[in-house]
């Protein structure tokens, strides 16, 4: 972050870059003459949902309108996105929670598919197929002015098989590389649109392996970092609560 942050006061001589904490910590608003403003400034107060279980409760931060906001950017472009960090960070919640933001202001369709040890490729594609609607002949993808994002979460937990493969994984990498898959009885390829592959998933470790590179290299990769010291100042506490 430092780095970066000096060379971009090298090439934009110009540009009122922030001296304090590092260039992750800031955004590009349009609105204000093209200025870094920090993320902490858009951060939405904190409501808290009855009835909603507490798993399911994302408190806002810094950190999860930052990926919000790289997550709605990406789906708009048809890219990609592949969320990682260490365990119990939070990357389910704040995924979930920011599609289920787009579904009314950008017309995203999330569909969430949970990765086990047991997840086989035909159920992949199964689940896949189910939220698409047939276009023409060999064409599918969302309704009309819609997108469909595909949430795998714990995409690193299929088990690999005897030629060192994990064949979900295959059937994705193809979605994505192709835009498509076979048609698993009538044996012709199914062109696939308006549909966003977004993965998620921890470090290898305890069941979850390591992902191969002909798969991790057509994703925009993001890193959920921990909470840092500032973060905590922005929670709720239990007499706000």
């Amino acid at each position: 972050g430092d780095v970066y942050k000096r060379q971009l006061r090298t090439l934009f001589e110009t540009v009122d870059i922030p001296g304090a904490q590092t260039s992750y910590d800031y955004y590009l608003d349009p609105e204000r003459d093209m200025t870094f403003r920090p993320w902490t400034e858009i951060v939405p107060a904190f409501a808290y949902p009855q009835g909603l279980p507490f798993f399911q409760i994302m408190v806002p931060t810094a950190e999860t309108v930052r990926q919000a906001y790289f997550l709605e950017l990406l789906l708009g472009a048809q890219k990609p996105v592949f969320f990682t960090g260490v365990t119990g960070i939070g990357k389910t919640v704040i995924v979930t929670s920011a599609l289920s933001g787009l579904q009314d202001k950008a017309g995203v369709d999330p569909a969430l598919i949970a990765f086990s040890a047991q997840t086989s490729s035909i159920r992949t594609q199964m689940s896949i197929e189910e939220k698409l609607q047939k276009k023409r002949r060999d064409i599918y993808g969302a309704p009309v002015g819609k997108k469909i994002a595909i949430f795998v979460d714990d995409v690193n937990m299929p088990s690999v098989e005897i030629y060192g493969a994990q064949p979900p994984i295959e059937l994705l990498r193809m979605l994505v590389d192709k835009k498509g898959f076979y048609d698993r009885e009538k044996l012709f390829w199914k062109w696939i649109e308006d549909t966003v592959l977004i993965c998620a998933a921890g470090p290898p470790g305890g069941g979850r392996r390591e992902l191969t590179q002909r798969f991790t290299r057509r994703f925009n990769m993001i890193c959920i970092s921990a909470p840092v010291s500032y973060t905590h100042l922005t929670l709720p506490t239990n007499r706000e609560v």
